[in-house]
């Protein structure tokens, strides 16, 4: 029996955290990310980082990050991080404020909670600025209602998509097999496309964060924890100290 991970890409490193609790786990991709093209998007953006005057930076996943320094020169996104004027920095939780610690960004700001509206609540204490959100095509909106509604001026563009996947995954077989011990989602977007494949399904379904396990809950998922934070490790800890209180 194996914990089912969905995620487009980076479910190797959930793999990794739930290996050391010795939890199995499968990978079979039920979201697919491809870059957007938007050269005017991307130019738009950096613009914005490096013109006068206090900014902010805002990550709000690691793969917007990573789109974002593929469209710019070799290097380039790490010199503007580096130089830029008046450059801040936020990101929504430990794995974002990683990446932009390893392009050299110092002091980054993160929330309590790895969600957005806790992370635009701290931002919104600050006093108003361009903020610049590198951002998913299905990213959500409350962000950057947040910072709009106190006066902030944002400069978001789209530069990758995440869809669902054309196939039929693999492991909705196994799930109605009874496979398959429990799913990880990590995102919204995540619960979306496991209820389309596989409809409300009675399976442990574990959240690595309130933002995702709200949905699941709105699209009939009975979600049976909720991670403190997106972290693998946590998320590990998470699976596998339910999975040990619920074995027979």
């Amino acid at each position: 029996m194996s914990i089912l991970l969905i995620r487009a890409n980076r479910n190797d490193v959930d793999q990794a955290a739930l290996d050391v609790h010795g939890v199995e786990s499968i990978v079979d991709p039920y979201l697919s990310i491809s870059k957007v093209n938007n050269p005017g998007g991307i130019a738009r953006l950096r613009e914005a980082l490096i013109a006068p005057g206090s900014k902010w930076l805002v990550v709000t996943s690691t793969n917007a990050l990573s789109f974002f320094q593929a469209e710019l020169n070799p290097g380039e996104l790490e010199q503007i991080i580096q130089t830029a004027p008046d450059l801040n920095f936020a990101a929504i939780g430990a794995q974002t404020e990683k990446l932009l610690n390893d392009l050299g960004a110092h002091n980054v700001l993160r929330a309590s909670e790895a969600d957005s509206d806790s992370l635009a609540s701290v931002i919104a204490k600050t006093e108003p600025c361009p903020v610049i959100i590198p951002s998913s095509s299905i990213a959500m909106k409350s962000l950057s209602r947040t910072l709009i509604t106190h006066g902030f001026e944002l400069v978001e563009e789209v530069i990758y998509a995440t869809e669902a996947v054309t196939h039929f995954p693999t492991s909705v077989k196994q799930i109605a097999n009874g496979q398959i011990s429990g799913v990880l989602l990590r995102s919204p977007s995540a619960a979306r496309a496991f209820v389309d494949f596989n409809g409300v399904v009675d399976l442990p379904v574990f959240c690595a964060g309130r933002t995702t396990a709200a949905q699941a809950g709105v699209l009939g998922l009975s979600v049976s924890a909720v991670s403190v934070d997106p972290s693998p490790e946590t998320v590990a800890l998470t699976i596998s100290e339910y999975l040990k209180a619920h074995s027979s």
